[in-house]
């Protein structure tokens, strides 16, 4: 009121629009007349409402780049370090996690596993599946989403005893792939190591998806044109058009329908195993990305005998 603010936006995800629920709530209880709209952006892509949120798009591209150039570094390293686990940013939605099957170019290809909170594993089907592929290939890369939970909908990071809490009263997924990455060692007596990329993921400017880029700034010309029009109490939403070709309006969806509500992975994503995607998923997030990843080149790995030249004289 001192400012004499007529016009709020709030960029970001769940906690952030519901929050700018609260000032709208907050400035119609003490008769202010404001416009408040919440302007969508969070690499989970939990976001109710909308088809996607800006920031996946990059994140995705930069999860699968990373995973790629790990998984075929594992794939070389052989019996040294056959086993690699990354964990992935994701409290309850695997948006990111699924991601990382873009790596694949052929189905064999890392990460061969993956595992999202939305589908609950047990340990002895993990320790299975690891087994599976190792057994097969000789080595394994697998993408755990840091919200991973066991069978009983219990979070595997609790076995380390490493919980925290965010200013929101959430709790902070620290610990899920260091538990799971001794389990496999213990269990299979192999080499394990792991990768844990952070804030890289939604801070790595160089992988940008242009696609991404583009919409972002959409969405922040829909949020002004919003509220400038009167609108009030409402997220920017991408609508994805229906057709052949990769096509996005703006739409406007309720604050209060947003705020609290979460955007999970729809079964149809997962495989019936549990521990993979499926071609819709791959459908949905292509397009988002900016493009293919760049290709990797391929040994055949034919066998050399071994030639032992005499010694000179």
């Amino acid at each position: 009121m001192a400012h004499d603010i007529g016009h709020f936006f709030y960029i970001g995800g769940n906690d952030s629009m519901d929050t700018a629920h609260k000032v709208h709530l907050l400035a119609q209880q003490k008769g202010y007349e404001l416009q408040v709209i919440g302007v969508p952006k969070t690499i989970d892509n939990d976001l109710a409402m909308t088809d996607h949120c800006p920031g996946y798009g990059s994140a995705a591209r930069f999860v699968a780049t990373a995973i790629r150039g790990s998984g075929w570094d594992t794939m070389a390293m052989g019996e040294s370090s056959p086993i690699k686990l990354m964990e992935i940013m994701g409290r309850n939605a695997g948006w990111l996690t699924a991601a990382t099957a873009l790596a694949r170019e052929i189905p064999e290809d890392p990460p061969q596993l993956i595992y999202v909170p939305e589908r609950g594993v047990s340990l002895e089907k993990f320790v299975d599946d690891v087994r599976y592929w190792y057994r097969r290939l000789g080595y394994c890369v697998i993408a755990v989403s840091e919200g991973l939970r066991n069978e009983r909908g219990q979070w595997m990071g609790e076995a380390s005893g490493r919980v925290e809490v965010d200013a929101f009263g959430h709790a902070r997924k620290a610990g899920a792939v260091e538990f799971l990455e001794r389990l496999v060692r213990e269990s299979l007596g192999v080499k394990t190591r792991h990768d844990k990329p952070g804030y890289l993921q939604r801070s790595f400017t160089a992988l940008v998806s242009p696609v991404d880029r583009e919409e972002a700034y959409e969405v922040g010309r829909a949020a002004v044109r919003a509220a400038v029009a009167g609108e009030t109490d409402k997220m920017v939403t991408l609508v994805r058009q229906a057709g052949p070709d990769y096509v996005v309006a703006m739409g406007l969806a309720p604050l209060a329908e947003v705020a609290n509500h979460e955007h999970l992975l729809p079964p149809e994503y997962l495989n019936e195993e549990g521990n993979g995607v499926t071609e819709a998923l791959l459908d949905y997030v292509r397009p988002l990305i900016g493009g293919p990843l760049p290709p990797y080149g391929r040994l055949a790995k034919h066998a050399v005998e071994k030639h032992v030249r005499p010694w000179p004289g």
